[in-house]
């Protein structure tokens, strides 16, 4: 569950704990926007499923060499909607290849949210 809702003149991102982060209606700037929100949403599910398969697999990673990077491309054409996402995962320079690619492909299968955008869901308003 998230909830938006203002609150002292700007717009918060509430779970069942409370507010969580605050919402933007612009790029770049104090908070994050709904596109930056859907390209966290990818990236962060992406890291849960990689950082999950680096423990059970005993990898140790330190904090800078792990990274994932998801950018929206909006299409050109109507309805408004991102066409893409385009993602870079940064692994350790010392793991070997075969594992990395394992790790990736393993990621993409399993990860909620991307699979959610590339199959698309329907969004039910009440």
């Amino acid at each position: 569950m998230a909830l938006i809702k203002k609150e002292n003149g700007s717009f918060g991102i509430y779970n069942e704990v409370g507010l969580q982060v605050q919402g933007s209606f612009t790029p770049n700037s104090n908070g994050l926007n709904p596109k930056e929100l859907l390209e966290a949403s990818i990236g962060m599910c992406l890291t849960i499923v990689i950082q999950k398969m680096f423990e059970r697999d005993g990898v140790e990673v330190h904090d800078d060499e792990f990274s994932v990077e998801v950018t929206g491309v909006k299409a050109a054409d109507s309805p408004s909607r991102f066409e893409h996402f385009n993602v870079s995962v940064s692994l350790p320079e010392h793991l070997p290849e075969k594992y990395k690619h394992k790790i990736i492909v393993s990621a993409e299968r399993a990860c909620t949210i991307s699979n959610t955008v590339t199959r698309g869901a329907s969004v039910k308003i009440n």
